[in-house]
Formats: C-alpha cells, structure tokens, sequence
C-alpha cells in the first residue's frame, strides 16, 4: 500500500470516529474500488460501518438498504467483532431481514437469512416503556419459523421452531405461541393431524381466538371426528369478527354438515358463495354444483341465522344464569362476575353482548359459562360468556 493511501485511510478513520461519516465514506469508496486489495480487515470494518451511518441506519429507498447491506456482506463477516454486542454486518442485514418480513417476501427472506450464524447473535431480551422486546437470536427464529410455513417448507419450519421451543425459556411477544402454531399447521400440511392436535392444545391454552378453534376443527375433520370438529367450530362461529374473515370456516362446516344435516349445511354454503362472489373469488365445483338462488345471498341475514342457530346449539344443556357485575378492571377488557348462587366468574369483554355502555360494577346480567384458561395459574378455569343485561 502506498504512503499516500495508506495515510488517506488513516484519515477516514479518523473522519469516521469524529462522526463525519459522508467524509470518511467517500474515501473509502474512492480508494476501495481502485485499490480493493490493499485494504485491511480493519479498513474494510471501518468502511462497513460508514456505509451502515449513511445509507442503512436510517434508510429511505429499501433498493439503495439491500445493494449496500450486500456490500457489506462482501467486505466483511459475521463474525468479525462479533464478541462485541452488535457489528455492522448483523445490524445491516437484520434490516434487510425487518424489512422483507414486513412486505411477506418469504423466499427472498430466507435468502437473506442464508447470511446468518445465529449462534453469533445475541440472545438477551430488551425493555423499553414496560415492555418485552425479542433478542436478535429469537427474531432470527421467528423469521425463519415463519418463511418456512409461507414457503410450504415444512420439515424445515417443523425442525427450527422445535429448535427455538428448546433453545429459549422466555420468549417475546407470544412467539413461543407461534412457533407452536407454525409446527401444528406444518403437521396438518404433512398429514399428520393427531400429532398437529398436540401442538394446537397448547396454543389453545393461552389464544382464544377463532382461527385456533377452526385449526383444531380442521385436524379433528381430518380424523373423521365430526363431534369433536362441531365442538370447536361453534367457537369459532360466533366470534365477533366480520364473515369476509372467515370464508374457509364457512365452507369447512359445510363439509361437515353435508350428509347429516344438509339443510344447515345448505345455509352455510349458502353464506360462503355470497362472501365469495363479493370479492369476485372463484366458487369450488361441489358448491356450485347446488345451484343456489343468488337472490338467497344475503351476508348480514344469513351471519345472523347462523349465529342464532349455534348460539342455541352452544348452550343447549345450560341454564340461562344471573348475577352482577362486581369488577371491571382499568383496561376495559375484562372483569368478574358474581353470580345469584354467590360463585365468582372472570369475564372477558367481547362476552359482553350487550351495549358496551352498559358493562358496568353494580349492573345485573344473564349468562351462561364456558370453559377458560387461567395463565397466572397454569390451569382451566369457568367463565362467564354470552352476557347481556338483564
């Protein structure tokens, strides 16, 4: 190396360390496309890092954030400085892999996370307002948990969330949830419900939400267990989210219904041809095969039909219960019961059918109950559901 680069390198480092990045980049540009073997490991370390300031850390064309991080990934590795918490090439392309999760590009996702050892990563959990965020080590499980599913890989989503589940013991954001989810839906995939079903207890155990009873419902069709599959499809139906949300759930009922109750399943193929021919979506043969009326196809009344006739189904062998409201907490989201035979019942408030104005301490209700799970004491619990003033 030449007296002259030599010192013009010198310079840039110290430009860099003085955070005049745009000055200290420029002369690592100049000089590394010239005389790109005359750098050493810390030349191109410090080059990395000033291209990192300049036009990764704070990007605003996401081609100029992937041809850059591509640079760095050529000029330097992981593992250089990696006994320090962060180096230039692991905050370079976790933006590259934050902002392929964020648009879905699952195959080019896994391309760059190709690019990662993540036993380099750190794997300590941040706090920031009170609340947990994931380390790098588990972010890079997570991205690839879930590029595998969306890519049909899934032996691959299968062997790394299995993984994830043994390396970590305290997980962000639920993610411990879904990496049980992705093994369930990649078990189902594979053909293998009765073992899906095992994962999807789990997940059942902390998230209530429909498509975990739909999921389960799915497996249990796929066993032939049509009372098992009915069991978790009425949770499912009668969630207040909107039908557009839940089209396959209408045409999975169909299908179980079909040979035993062809009338209802009727109104439930009924409901799926109508939310299909809103958003101008193809109609499966065997549903166009039944020759339904369009004139038929009304969305809200066939919803409610529905609904009623599960609700119905749901508490056949319940009384209807009363009691009073005797706590609602801060939040809003839930509170407790106390019912006329003196048991106290915990509540969520999408129980609450009635005008949320109403959900107040003091207020008398009717209800019936139905199964929870406690998380602060790891076990089934009876709640209140369906609640309405009285």
């Amino acid at each position: 190396m030449s007296e002259e680069i030599k010192k013009e390198l010198l310079d840039a480092k110290k430009l860099y360390k003085s955070k005049n990045y745009s000055e200290a980049l420029e002369i690592y540009e100049k000089h590394y496309h010239e005389n790109s073997d005359e750098f050493n490991k810390w030349d191109k370390i410090f080059y990395s890092w000033a291209i990192y300031q300049v036009y990764i850390k704070d990007y605003d064309d996401e081609t100029e954030l992937i041809e850059f991080t591509q640079l760095i990934t050529e000029l330097i590795r992981q593992s250089d400085l990696n006994k320090r918490p962060t180096c230039a090439y692991t905050l370079s392309v976790f933006k590259v892999l934050d902002y392929l999760y964020k648009e879905r590009d699952y195959e080019y996702l896994l391309y760059w996370l190709d690019k990662i050892d993540p036993a380099l990563l750190d794997a300590k959990q941040s706090e920031f307002n009170g609340r947990i965020y994931p380390s790098r080590r588990e972010k890079y499980y997570t991205y690839s948990s879930k590029a595998y599913l969306e890519t049909k890989d899934y032996t691959n989503c299968i062997l790394i969330s299995e993984k994830a589940l043994n390396e970590f013991h305290h997980f962000a954001n639920d993610n411990d949830v879904w990496f049980n989810w992705r093994i369930a839906k990649s078990l189902k995939e594979l053909n293998k419900p009765e073992n899906a079903l095992t994962y999807l207890e789990k997940v059942s155990k902390v998230k209530r939400d429909w498509f975990v009873s739909k999921e389960i419902a799915e497996n249990y069709f796929m066993l032939d267990d049509k009372e098992n599959a009915l069991k978790y499809i009425i949770e499912s139906v009668l969630t207040e989210e909107p039908p557009s949300l839940k089209i396959n759930l209408f045409y999975l009922i169909y299908q179980l219904l079909k040979d035993d109750k062809p009338e209802l399943a009727l109104e439930h193929a009924k409901l799926f041809e109508a939310l299909k021919l809103e958003y101008g979506a193809s109609i499966p043969e065997d549903i166009e095969k039944l020759m339904i009326d369009e004139d038929e196809l009304d969305i809200d009344k066939l919803e409610q039909k529905i609904k009623d006739y599960w609700l119905q189904y749901k508490f056949k062998d319940q009384k209807l219960q009363y009691g009073t409201i005797t706590k609602v907490f801060e939040h809003g989201k839930s509170g407790f019961i106390t019912s006329d035979e003196g048991e106290h019942l915990f509540f969520n408030a999408y129980e609450f059918k009635s005008n949320m104005h109403y959900m107040n301490e003091g207020q008398y209700v009717s209800f019936y109950t139905k199964t929870g799970f406690d998380r602060s004491k790891n076990k089934e619990s009876v709640n209140a559901a369906n609640i309405n003033i009285n």
